[in-house]
């Protein structure tokens, strides 16, 4: 999966890497996450909880 979105606040662009990663963290097991980095900076990779994430972010097209 490789779908690249905007930031709606900042206007940056990202790419999602995954958007099922599972967090572990025994606080909140089982909640689904989004990996994605920013274009231009290929080794900062972020996670975001989906549903935030896809409200924070627009797909291109």
């Amino acid at each position: 999966m490789s779908k690249k979105f905007k930031h709606l606040k900042t206007g940056d662009t990202y790419e999602m890497i995954r958007d099922d990663v599972k967090n572990c963290t025994n606080s909140n097991d089982k909640q689904i996450m989004v990996l994605y980095k920013r274009d231009g900076y290929p080794d900062l990779i972020f996670v975001r909880e989906k549903d935030e994430f896809y409200q924070k972010f627009q797909e291109l097209k």
